[in-house]
């Protein structure tokens, strides 16, 4: 009877285990094939997209010259990344600090404060988008990089999730660092920066990923083709051409492929960042 017993439970532990790789399976699929029709439908030709088949029927390049030579991708993809990169530095820089000070320093209304910040996220960002738009043309930023810049110079979610981090680090390698007569700024740079590099590089992903891919506020704000970023060229291909999702998909190949590059550099770090935070929340 033991034997069956134990027998049994095998049993209902492979199946189990098999249930739970067949809805890993199903999740799989369906995140990468949107991605996989994509990558294919990018080399298909224009009556190639329109036939209910997922291989190309001819196999082509052309939508990857139109895309770079007649719809300007080459201008778009250097505004994407003029924004993407200064502004994900910035929120590193700024949520790295700001996330020391609120979680090592003590300070009147420390707690409030960082709640009162925390309570700017549940604030949408249409509400916002009116008032940010008259400050940007007061400041002469309309139809400018820096306009779309400037206002992703922090990142409220990068100073909490660098706050979650940084509790995590012992007090005692700071006190020590000020013991040997460290400054403060050595001891951010120094001790601090290095024990959270994980977490530093989810918030690079994300924070890149944001921007790179953010289309409402540069739609907004920026007018002329020269300006324009990448997600905006890309609305536009579909606007321009009704139905040619051939060239769209070429397009969203190119934009993506940055991304993937940054998520395969830092993927080890991003995954340990979301774990450590996963833990401390």
């Amino acid at each position: 009877m033991i034997e069956v017993g134990r027998q049994c439970r095998r049993r209902s532990g492979v199946l189990g285990q098999a249930a739970a790789h067949a809805v890993l399976a199903v999740a799989a699929f369906c995140a990468l094939f949107p991605l996989v029709w994509m990558a294919l439908g990018s080399f298909k030709t224009y009556h190639d997209m329109l036939l209910p088949r997922l291989l190309p029927g001819t196999w082509t390049l052309d939508n990857y010259r139109e895309i770079v030579t007649r719809i300007g991708f080459g201008t778009a993809f250097r505004n994407s990344a003029f924004v993407a990169a200064p502004s994900t530095l910035a929120v590193l820089a700024t949520s790295a600090a700001a996330g020391y000070v609120f979680a090592k320093y003590r300070f009147w209304g420390k707690e409030v404060l960082f709640a009162v910040l925390l309570s700017t996220m549940m604030v949408p960002f249409t509400v916002v988008v009116v008032p940010l738009f008259i400050t940007m043309a007061d400041l002469g930023l309309v139809n400018d990089l820096r306009g779309v810049i400037v206002t992703g110079l922090c990142s409220t979610f990068g100073i909490f999730l660098m706050r979650q981090t940084i509790e995590t680090v012992p007090n005692e390698y700071i006190d020590a660092a000020r013991i040997d007569g460290a400054g403060e700024a050595w001891i951010f740079v120094r001790v601090v920066v290095p024990m959270v590099k994980a977490a530093l590089a989810t918030l690079a992903v994300f924070t890149f990923l944001g921007s790179w891919d953010n289309y409402m506020w540069p739609s907004i704000m920026l007018k002329t083709a020269d300006n324009q970023t990448l997600p905006v060229v890309i609305a536009g291909i579909q606007q321009l051409y009704v139905v040619r999702y051939h060239l769209w998909s070429a397009g969203s190949m190119l934009t993506v492929v940055p991304v993937m590059a940054l998520f395969t550099l830092a993927q080890r770090h991003f995954v340990r960042g979301l774990a450590l935070a996963g833990l401390k929340g």
